[in-house]
């Protein structure tokens, strides 16, 4: 009965993928199937990745609003069947991870999938899927947009998530207990951007937990300690926060505000130098100018090596 009825939700999901995909060639005369074989011929899991790379096509690049959403609630649907499917967790996603974040931390223990949905000119949300080794996952609600105040201060949960798109995970062990440290970036405000430091780990419950009082930071030149790291800047800066092997530590582009008002962070950018957060067993402490740029002479580079 449960293989019989998993048949027919497959195929009915073949019908709507197909159906989908003749309204989006009108749409977008120029786009091209997503499989190179007969659907009759893809595993189960190969039907639900194609669908997914296939309404995250329209969900980024249709033009029209209503059709754009429509692609992301269908995209939203199909990954919880994809998810729910035995091996997915061991499935490569070679497609899908051309469309979407997929990060898997150092220990292969846990896998993070990751979009945005542009639901109007200004407007974006942020969905995330922790999925875990064993299968079972921890859907993400993003309420960035309700977080004014005290986000560097809050511990959240699953169902209180302050979005991002993710784009690097590093691991450290406190206590012997994994903690994970996720970097992401948030540009859902009018007028600034956000580059974030998140941790995550499990509480004493089992409970997915973000947010933990791991982070020595200097602001206006006075040290306090966060729980999770929001450098915020100018909309349409260039600013890099990255781990850097080389470096052993985060590091990330100095701002200061363009009109000298340290509280109006929507006028930072950077100033040409770079603060890092180094790990020193229990928490990331933070260091300014951590990267001496000499000026060379001759056309030579200016660091010793190029900043990623």
């Amino acid at each position: 009965m449960i293989k019989s009825f998993f048949s027919l939700t497959l195929f009915c999901l073949a019908c709507s993928f197909s159906s989908f995909a003749q309204e989006f060639q009108l749409i977008n005369p120029e786009s091209k199937p997503v499989h190179d074989k007969d659907i009759s011929q893809l595993s189960a899991i190969e039907i639900l990745e194609d669908s997914l790379v296939h309404f995250a096509d329209s969900m980024y690049n249709t033009a029209m609003d209503e059709p754009r959403i429509e692609a992301s609630y269908l995209f939203i649907r199909t990954f919880k069947q994809f998810i729910k499917t035995p091996q997915s967790y061991q499935h490569p996603c070679n497609k899908l991870k051309d469309k979407i974040t997929i990060l898997q931390t150092p220990d292969r223990k846990l896998k993070i999938y990751n979009w945005e949905v542009q639901r109007g000119p200004i407007e974006k949300r942020y969905y995330a899927v922790i999925q875990l080794q064993d299968g079972s996952f921890i859907p993400l609600v993003d309420v960035s947009e309700q977080i004014i105040w005290g986000a560097e201060d809050s511990v959240l949960s699953g169902t209180r998530w302050y979005g991002a798109l993710y784009y690097q995970v590093i691991q450290q062990d406190i206590a012997g207990q994994p903690i994970y440290f996720i970097m992401g970036w948030n540009g859902s405000t009018m007028n600034s951007e956000k580059k974030i430091v998140e941790a995550f780990g499990f509480d004493s419950k089992g409970r997915g937990i973000f947010g933990a009082p791991v982070f020595n930071i200097i602001e206006r030149g006075k040290r306090k300690q966060v729980n999770r790291f929001i450098l915020e800047y100018q909309k349409g800066s260039k600013v890099s926060m990255r781990y850097d092997e080389d470096f052993k530590q985060i590091v990330f582009d100095h701002c200061e505000s363009q009109i000298g008002d340290p509280a109006k962070k929507y006028t930072y950018s950077p100033d040409g130098t770079y603060d890092g957060l180094i790990w020193d067993g229990q928490s990331w402490k933070m260091n300014e100018n951590v990267i001496q740029i000499d000026i060379r002479e001759n056309g030579n580079a200016p660091v010793d090596k190029p900043i990623k």
